[in-house]
């Protein structure tokens, strides 16, 4: 656990608005110690700041909201805006902005050099992988619903 997963995260105001509406949207449809945890979640989120222990019920919400595209549907462009910023401040938020930037750095590496191929295949539903060969080297990207991940890197082109 790193510091920031220990840290509450503090609530702008347009955030803590469509946090509100989201949780009186889902809170109906929960019962016992979940409906609880979320009612927690609600009254920390009214306040303007939710505490460590509540950002992985925070994390959920977002992520329901963000993927269904209810809040685009919602909240229109700036509303998901919004909402995706705010998950970029929860732990799985800054895990994924750290996949990500592992999945950028290898991709630089390919810069400058020419392109040979480049395929997308399925392993199953709902896992892809991207692979790109230069001159140099061959990197292959593992995406999953929960993000992307390099999956493999060699060294002299064409996988070789």
């Amino acid at each position: 656990m790193t510091q920031h997963d220990t840290e509450a995260i503090a609530l702008r105001d347009e955030e803590r608005e469509l946090v509100v509406l989201e949780l009186d949207a889902l809170l109906p449809a929960l019962r016992g110690e979940r409906r609880a945890r979320y009612e927690q979640l609600r009254e920390a989120t009214a306040a303007g700041s939710v505490p460590a222990e509540l950002a992985r019920p925070l994390e959920s919400l977002l992520e329901l909201t963000l993927q269904t595209a209810r809040a685009r549907q919602l909240y229109r462009a700036e509303g998901e805006r919004i909402l995706t910023d705010l998950f970029r401040r929860t732990p799985g938020g800054r895990e994924l902005a750290r996949h990500l930037g592992d999945v950028n750095t290898a991709l630089r590496s390919l810069a400058g050099h020419r392109l040979e191929s480049a395929t997308v295949r399925m392993r199953t539903l709902g896992h892809f992988t991207v692979t790109i060969s230069t001159d140099a080297a061959t990197i292959t990207l593992a995406i999953r619903p929960e993000g992307v991940n390099v999956d493999s890197v060699s060294v002299g082109g064409s996988g070789g």
